[in-house]
């Protein structure tokens, strides 16, 4: 009877294999983790990109009831108004830049009012963020001397100036960018 010793040989290919397992598990594990690391970050930047353009909504909110409330157009007198002459063009300071707004004429408003405004908002400051104000405003009822006014504003996290570069007054949102977020915040109040 003979005993059969394992060879040397026999007991490294064993150990070969045991270290490609251990060494698969590990590449898994890693890989995983990676995977979740990956998402994590790609989640709290859109945190920061969401908190931009809502931050850019609310400044152009903030701008227009500026202008409106305290009637900062040229002449002193709110830029958005009841009865407007033909395609009416305001001027006024906002946020260290001047705004040019515009009278919708053929628009017909939306929702019950009869004047809708429009201007684009940008944070000269390098904040980022731009935004498209809707000022809306209509007599309330009978009495004409109350002014119903519903303002909209759709702030965005990456803009561009108006020839698509990067360059200047970044006061279009870039529609062509993947990381683009949008956040709309709207005020109704009666004068």
């Amino acid at each position: 009877m003979s005993t059969h010793e394992p060879s040397q040989h026999n007991q490294q290919g064993f150990v070969i294999l045991f270290s490609i397992l251990v060494s698969s598990i590990i590449l898994l594990l890693s890989a995983g983790i990676f995977n979740v690391v990956q998402k994590e970050v790609v989640l709290s930047s859109y945190a920061r990109e969401s908190q931009r353009a809502f931050y850019a909504a609310d400044s152009a909110l903030e701008c227009a009831l500026y202008a409106d409330v305290l009637g900062i157009g040229e002449p002193p007198a709110t830029p958005f108004t009841i009865n407007p002459t033909g395609s009416q063009v305001s001027t006024f300071d906002c946020g260290g830049d001047t705004v040019t707004s515009y009278y919708l004429e053929d628009s017909g408003g939306t929702d019950g009012y009869d004047y809708p405004y429009v201007f684009r908002y940008y944070n000269s400051y390098g904040q980022g963020g731009c935004a498209y104000i809707l000022v809306e405003k209509n007599e309330k009822g009978t009495d004409t001397t109350l002014i119903e006014t519903r303002i909209t504003a759709v702030g965005f996290n990456v803009c561009v100036d108006n020839t698509g570069a990067y360059s200047g007054p970044t006061n279009v949102p870039d529609f062509n960018d993947p990381t683009l977020l949008e956040r709309r915040l709207s005020i109704t109040y009666t004068q």
